[in-house]
């Protein structure tokens, strides 16, 4: 029988507690689909736990002091909506025991009542039928259980832990999306995970051995139930941050920043706060925490290609990078994967697509001292998509720019070689910006058809041949900033008013196509060039501009003339490739529908 709850004691049963969500972590993320069926509430609230759990040696600590420091490390190194949720659970549970040496059943029961409010209150529009429906049933079923008499802490949280289990199974009448996909509340499981090492602890010292992590253990077969949820796609970005500072207060950075997005959680409080938000914004949310406090450790996750990487309906899945430019909607629906090159001023980095978009880009550019610079993604990157990938496809089809222009096809090829050579295969597509986009168009709607790994990869190869890039730059001012072209030949380019057109060679390497008196006789030259191309065959057609909507336009009108079509998308041109033409450059690709012949053969 345990009457008191010393320091040691409560650290032991949040690692048994912990441990029992680390084993049943995958099971968490298939049941997993609100707020956004993303696949990782169990991922994060293990890892918040994990945190949590292990950051207290086991000294004779008063319990205030026990639970304060697993507090703070929780409110570190929360993740995600749920992890967010349980590290304030946890700060609420320290702000009651403070200053208690040990604790009685009834403080408990008084503590886990102020603890589970301020879970509540920390989220700024809760929901019923999540972990905080579980959180209250279970501290009020505490409260019950401590008016009727008991106080033994095994029997009280056993106890309780049935009223949980009892919540927990409510969470499917509660809401909709949960009803849909027959599931409970991933959260809430995880949080019943938890509550059922507790009362193991209780039974079993054992319990809280961390070493029995490698262990089996059994799980429901609980099927996948983000494959077949609504994708979310209204925010886009779950974004984290550690806000520390002076007397911060909740409910002002709430209000400061609820109007960037939705699911926001605002744990902690006095000098650390920890803020969790779906935006689109990420740059902007930190920004606006920074006018309250010092902003440290944030997280940006894109949720969309964490959806998209567990729902493709494709036997193969489907991998490029951040330099293929397509519209925003398709990007939106299309169950491919985007790796993200690099862009750095100064020391600062920047994931392009996800740290930096192309407005906040443009504005930096203006008023940045250095020249921008970019690097391709890491091998580590490209390892860690594939490998998630083979999990639920058959093979993996990676197309990349041209390796002429980056490194970024040797790190996806080094990245093939160390998962798996023969389940993926990597592309060069010799392209680029809109023609990377158009082959990877064709590439999604032959994986749509059904088709396996050897057809996917032979389509992306047969596409990018039949797709060829111009792009008109109206200054080298950018490309001579950064010691791409020499100062002099920048000068002379502004002096006497000549713009080239520039195209990519069979090599996939940068090669003039002409040169034009003017940028507007160039946007001209561009539609020439189309034209030519094409040479009377049916095509595929898309504009891509950097900051220059305007011109952009001019040149899709102009195609749709020329070519007897009703409509061409005009899409951003990526950061990480604007770093390198400069504000106010268009690019156009062309893909030849049918092969052409003759006398000699297919050309």
């Amino acid at each position: 029988m345990v009457q008191v709850l010393t320091g040691p004691r409560f650290v032991r049963a949040v690692r048994a507690g912990s441990l029992a969500v680390v084993r049943q972590q995958e099971a968490i993320n298939r049941i997993n689909v609100f707020p956004v069926p993303d696949a990782d509430t169990g991922t994060n609230l293990a890892s918040t736990l994990r945190v949590a759990a292990t950051a207290v040696q086991l000294p004779p600590l008063a319990v205030g002091q026990a639970v304060r420091k697993v507090a703070d490390a929780a409110l570190e190194g929360a993740r995600g909506n749920s992890g967010a949720i349980m590290a304030q659970f946890f700060h609420g549970l320290a702000e009651a025991l403070q200053s208690h040496v040990r604790c009685t059943a009834v403080e408990f029961a008084q503590a886990v009542r102020r603890a589970a409010e301020g879970a509540h209150q920390a989220m700024a529009h809760p929901v019923e039928g999540t972990i905080l429906s579980v959180l209250k049933a279970w501290a009020e079923e505490v409260e019950a259980g401590v008016r009727e008499g008991v106080r033994d802490f095994g029997e009280l949280l056993a106890r309780s832990l049935k009223c949980a289990r009892q919540a927990l199974a409510r969470t499917q009448e509660q809401l909709e999306v949960l009803r849909k996909n027959k599931v409970v509340d991933a959260g809430a499981q995880g949080f019943v995970c938890f509550l059922e090492g507790v009362v193991g602890f209780f039974r079993d010292r054992r319990a809280a051995d961390w070493r029995q992590v490698g262990l089996s253990f059994s799980c429901d077969d609980t099927p996948f139930a983000a494959a077949h949820a609504e994708m979310q796609t209204s925010f886009r970005f779950c974004s984290e941050a550690l806000l520390t500072g002076e007397r911060l207060d909740r409910k002002t950075v709430a209000r400061l920043i609820e109007p960037l997005g939705d699911s926001l959680v605002v744990a902690g409080g006095g000098s650390r706060l920890r803020v969790h938000l779906h935006t689109n914004e990420p740059q902007r949310l930190f920004a606006l925490l920074a006018t309250v406090g010092a902003v440290a450790r944030t997280k940006i996750e894109d949720m969309i290609l964490q959806q998209l990487m567990h729902r493709s309906p494709y036997r193969v899945g489907l991998v490029t990078d951040s330099s293929c430019d397509l519209p925003e909607s398709t990007l939106a629906v299309t169950p491919m994967v985007r790796v993200p090159l690099h862009i750095l001023f100064g020391e600062e980095s920047f994931a392009d697509g996800v740290d930096i978009t192309p407005a906040q880009f443009y504005q930096r550019l203006a008023s940045s001292p250095v020249a921008p610079k970019t690097s391709q993604p890491a091998v580590g990157e490209y390892r860690r998509v594939f490998q998630r990938l083979l999990e639920r496809h058959e093979g993996v089809v990676c197309v990349t720019l041209s390796s002429g222009l980056s490194g970024t096809y040797q790190a996806a090829l080094a990245a093939a070689r160390e998962v798996d050579p023969q389940r993926v295969r990597v592309v060069d597509s010799k392209g680029l910006s809109v023609t990377l986009g158009l082959v990877m168009e064709a590439v999604v709607a032959r994986a749509a058809a059904g088709a396996g790994l050897d057809e996917v990869a032979a389509t992306a190869q047969e596409v990018a041949s039949q797709t060829k890039l111009f792009a008109a730059i109206p200054s080298l001012e950018t490309a001579a900033r950064s010691g791409r072209v020499s100062p002099g030949l920048a000068r002379m380019s502004k002096v006497f008013h000549l713009r080239p057109i520039l195209t990519l060679d069979e090599h996939g390497k940068a090669a003039k196509a002409g040169v034009r008196l003017g940028f507007a006789s160039c946007l001209r030259g561009l539609v020439q060039k189309a034209v030519r191309f094409a040479q009377g065959s049916p095509v595929r057609l898309m504009v891509a501009h950097a900051n220059a909507i305007g011109a952009a336009q001019y040149v899709a009108d102009r195609l749709c003339q020329a070519f007897g079509v009703e409509d061409i998308p005009v899409v951003n041109l990526s950061p990480v490739l604007a770093a390198h033409t400069g504000p106010g450059s268009v690019g156009i690709a062309v893909r030849r529908l049918t092969p052409l012949v003759s006398s000699g053969g297919a050309i």
